[in-house]
C-alpha cells in the first residue's frame, strides 16, 4: 500500500530519446595536440535507450527494439539529471525539483524519521531521489527541533551507531558541537564510510578539520583565514587555506546565491506570488517576507550596506575561481527553500553566479551532474549517460555548453524512468499551486477540535487554545482538568495538527493523572491517517511502565526507575501541571519522539516576575503564565537560544475560550506565589539533552 499522493510504479517498457545531441559527462580522451585544454566529455547525436529506471544502451548509431517507445528530441541537448547538495528537503517541492531538471537533492539535517520514510519510498513518486543526513548533530542550543545534541565523546560513542544504524547518507554538523566530541564523530564517520559535512565553527578551524580529516564543508565563509570577515578581508589571503583544501582531496559547497540575495530588489507582491509564493505553503510566505523586511531595515539602517553587499559577493567570485584553477572540488547547492532560494530552479541560479565568477560552462555542468554524484557517493550510478545508469535525463532545446542560463526550464525530464514532457511538467506545478491555494484558505479558518475524553468528576476548569507559527496555525487543542472520585487529578487533552501537504494532519488525545501533584498515569493516542498508535504508562513497583501498540498490536514495553513530573508532546497538560509544581530548577520528564519513541530528559524551571514560568528544554526554552484561575494565560515557545541570537522557530499561543463553571477553577499553588517572586533562570550545570540522559529500558517482547 502506498502513502497517499504516490504514484503506483509503472510497468517496465523500453523508452528511447532519439535524436538529441547527448552530452553524456563521461570523460573523453584527453587531445595529445592540447595538453593544457579543459577536460571534455563524450558527446555526440545519438540516442538514449531506457526501461525500468535505467540505461541499458546509449550512443551515436542505436537499433531499436520493436515495441521501443520513441521521443523525438532532435534538437535539444540531453544532460544527466542534476543534483542539488544543500537543501532543507520538503516533499511538496518535488515538482519544482522535477521541473527545473533537478533529480536528486541532499537535505543537510532536519526531522529525522521523517526524512528516512521520505527518501525510502522516493521511487514510488515523480521526485528527486532524496539523501539524507537524519538529524543535524551538534551541541546546545540545538540547530533545529530535530537536531541530536553530543556534547561529549563518550555521547558520541554511545549514540553515533544509533544514527548509522538507521540508514543515513551522511553525517551533518552544526558549528557549535564541542570540539572533542565534532572530532570523535569525524573518527567514527571515517571508520565506517560515512562522510563528515559542515560550516566550519569557533573553534574548530578549516586546518584543525582537514587535520582530523574532514572532507565535506558548507559555504565559502569555511574557507576564511582566521579571525577575518568578508567586508575587509582579500581574496589573496585565502591561498593557504585553498591550497591545505584542494591537497586535502576535500569538497564544499560555495552556496554564492545565499550571499548575493541581499543585493536583490523589491520585485511587486504580484510578480513575488507569480514566481514564488503560489508554489510555497504559507509558512515560507511568511518566512521570506519577514526577511526581506530585515533586509531592507539593514538597507536603510546600515551604511553603505548594498555597496558592502556587492563588493563581498565580489570577493567570493574571486575565491570561487581560485578554488576551481585549484582543482579544488566544488559541489554545488541552493540552499532551497531558505528566502531568496527557490526549490529547483535556485540550483540554477547558484550556477549562473558560478558562471558569472569566471567558471565555465563545461565545467560548470560537470561539477551539477558527475562531479556532484562522484562525491556525494553516487558514482557508477548516477551523473552520467551511459549504460548501467540510472535513469534520470533532461532535455533542454538550448545548448548549456555555451551559457550555463539555458538550463532553465526544460522540455523533457526523465526521473528514474519516469517521462515528463513539458506538458507534465507544467500540470505538475500547476497541482502544487492550486493545493497551496486550498490549503491557505483552509488555514484562515479556525481548527475543530472535538473536546477530549475525561473519566468521572468534576470538571474544574476547561479551555481551548490555538498555536501560531509564522502567522500560521499549525495547532489548537481543547482541554479540561478534571477532580476524579478517588482524589486524584487528571489533565485531559485533544490536540489537532494541521498537515503541511507532505504529512496527514494529526489527531493526539492525552491524559496525565496525578495524585498528591505526582504522575501516576498517562495515556496517548494519535490518530494519522488509517493508523491510531496508543501509549500506555503508569508507576508501579517503582518504576515507570510504558506500553506502545500501533492499531491495536503490540510494539514494545519500556521502563525507568525514575519518576517524571510530566511528558511532553505539545499539550498544554504538561503546563498546567507545572502550574502544581513546588519546586525549581531540574526535574525529569517523558519525552516522547516521532511515533512515541519515549526517553527521559531533563528540563530545567525558573520562576520570574508576575509568577512567569521559564523552562529550558533540550530544544530551546518555554515561558508561559498563568490567570487567577489556574488556566495558562500565555504561552510562546522558542527553539535555540535568545541569548546568542540563534532563534530558529517561535510558536505563539493563544487563549480562546476558558471557563471554571462559575467557580474558583484550580489556581496554581499558594505556596508559589509566597515564595517564588523573583526566581531567575540559571543554565544548569550540565545543559539537559535529549541524548545526554538515560534511554528508557527495553524489556524483553513477552507481550
Amino acid at each position: 500500500m502506498y502513502p497517499p499522493g504516490m504514484a503506483l510504479p509503472l510497468i517496465a517498457e523500453l523508452v528511447a530519446l532519439v535524436g538529441g545531441t547527448v552530452l553524456t559527462m563521461t570523460p573523453a580522451a584527453p587531445d595529445p595536440a592540447q595538453p593544457d585544454a579543459e577536460p571534455s566529455y563524450v558527446v555526440y547525436e545519438g540516442t538514449v535507450v531506457f526501461e525500468d529506471g535505467t540505461i541499458v544502451q546509449a550512443g551515436p548509431d542505436i537499433e531499436l527494439a520493436a515495441g521501443t517507445r520513441i521521443i523525438d528530441v532532435t534538437g535539444m541537448f540531453v544532460i544527466p539529471g542534476m543534483i542539488d547538495g544543500f537543501v532543507q528537503f520538503d516533499a511538496e517541492h518535488d515538482a519544482l525539483y522535477t521541473a527545473a531538471g533537478v533529480t536528486m537533492v541532499r537535505d543537510v539535517g532536519g526531522a529525522r524519521q521523517r526524512l528516512l520514510e521520505l527518501r525510502n519510498f522516493r521511487d514510488a513518486i515523480p521526485g528527486p531521489a532524496l539523501l539524507t543526513a537524519g538529524a543535524v548533530l551538534g551541541g546546545y542550543p540545538p540547530a533545529s527541533p530535530e537536531a541530536a545534541i553530543f556534547e561529549t565523546p563518550e555521547q558520541v560513542d554511545e549514540l553515533l551507531p544509533i544514527v548509522m544504524g538507521e540508514g543515513v547518507d551522511f553525517f551533518s554538523i552544526f558549528p557549535n558541537m564541542p570540539t572533542d566530541a565534532w572530532l570523535r564523530t569525524i573518527e567514527i564517520g571515517l571508520e565506517n564510510g560515512f562522510q563528515v559535512w559542515s560550516p566550519t565553527g569557533p573553534e574548530m578551524g578549516l586546518m584543525a578539520l582537514l587535520s582530523a580529516g574532514q572532507k565535506g564543508f558548507f559555504y565559502l565563509d569555511s574557507l576564511l583565514p582566521p579571525k577575518t570577515e568578508w567586508d575587509f578581508v582579500q581574496p589573496l589571503a585565502f591561498k593557504r587555506n585553498i591550497a591545505a583544501f584542494t591537497e586535502s582531496k576535500a569538497a564544499i559547497v560555495p552556496m554564492l546565491r545565499a550571499t548575493e540575495k541581499r543585493l536583490d530588489g523589491n520585485a511587486p507582491e504580484e510578480e513575488q506570488h507569480l514566481n514564488y509564493f503560489q508554489y510555497l505553503d504559507r509558512h515560507y510566505e511568511v518566512w521570506w517576507s519577514e526577511d526581506r523586511a530585515l533586509r531592507n531595515q539593514m538597507v536603510e539602517t546600515v551604511d553603505n550596506y548594498l555597496e558592502t553587499g556587492e563588493r563581498v559577493i565580489q570577493k567570493q567570485f574571486k575565491v570561487l575561481k581560485m578554488i576551481d584553477d585549484a582543482g579544488g572540488l566544488l559541489i554545488p547547492g541552493s540552499g532551497a527553500p531558505h528566502p531568496g532560494l527557490m526549490p529547483g530552479a535556485g540550483l540554477v541560479d547558484e550556477l549562473v553566479l558560478w558562471q558569472a565568477a569566471g567558471l565555465s560552462p563545461q565545467r560548470i555542468l560537470t561539477a551539477a551532474t558527475a562531479g556532484a554524484a562522484d562525491a556525494l557517493g553516487q558514482a557508477g550510478s548516477r551523473g552520467r549517460i551511459q549504460a548501467g545508469f540510472t535513469a534520470d535525463l533532461v532535455c533542454i532545446p538550448r545548448d548549456p555548453r555555451i551559457n550555463i542560463a539555458n538550463l532553465y526550464n526544460p522540455e523533457i525530464v526523465v526521473v528514474r524512468g519516469d517521462v515528463n514532457m513539458k506538458e507534465d511538467l507544467l500540470e505538475m506545478r500547476g497541482d502544487l499551486a492550486k493545493r497551496i491555494a486550498e490549503r491557505v484558505e483552509l488555514a484562515a479558518q479556525p481548527i475543530e477540535v472535538a473536546a477530549p475524553d475525561t473519566p468521572e468528576g468534576d470538571i474544574v476548569l476547561q479551555g481551548f487554545i490555538e498555536s501560531k507559527a509564522r502567522d500560521a496555525r499549525i495547532s489548537a487543542e481543547r482541554w479540561a482538568i478534571v477532580r476524579e472520585p478517588d482524589g486524584s487529578t487528571t489533565y485531559c487533552g485533544r490536540v489537532v495538527t494541521v498537515g503541511d501537504g507532505t504529512f496527514l494532519d494529526t489527531d493526539l488525545s492525552i491524559v496525565q493523572r496525578t495524585r498528591n501533584g505526582e504522575l501516576e498515569s498517562v495515556f496517548l493516542k494519535l490518530e494519522q491517517g488509517p493508523d491510531i498508535l496508543t501509549l500506555k504508562g503508569s508507576w508501579a513497583g517503582e518504576r515507570f511502565h510504558l506500553e506502545r501498540r500501533l492499531n491495536g498490536v503490540f510494539i514494545d514495553n519500556n521502563q525507568t526507575p525514575e519518576k517524571p513530573v510530566t511528558i511532553e508532546v505539545g499539550s498544554v497538560t504538561s503546563l498546567l501541571i507545572l502550574g502544581q509544581y513546588e519546586k525549581t530548577g531540574r526535574f525529569p520528564v517523558i519525552f516522547f519522539h516521532e511515533g512515541f519513541d519515549a526517553e527521559i530528559i531533563g528540563w530545567e524551571l525558573g520562576i520570574a516576575e508576575e509568577l512567569v514560568h521559564f523552562v529550558k528544554t533540550q530544544r530551546g526554552i518555554m515561558g508561559f503564565g498563568f490567570n487567577e484561575r489556574g488556566g495558562v494565560a500565555s504561552w510562546k515557545t522558542q527553539t535555540g537560544d535568545a541569548t546568542t541570537g540563534q532563534i530558529y522557530t517561535s510558536v505563539d499561543t493563544s487563549i480562546l475560550e476558558e471557563t471554571a463553571f462559575g467557580g474558583p477553577g484550580f489556581p496554581i499553588l499558594a505556596s508559589k506565589k509566597q515564595t517564588f517572586t523573583t526566581v531567575p533562570v540559571e543554565a544548569p550545570e550540565e545543559t539537559p539533552s535529549v541524548e545526554s540522559e538515560e534511554k528508557l529500558e527495553t524489556p524483553g517482547t513477552d507481550g
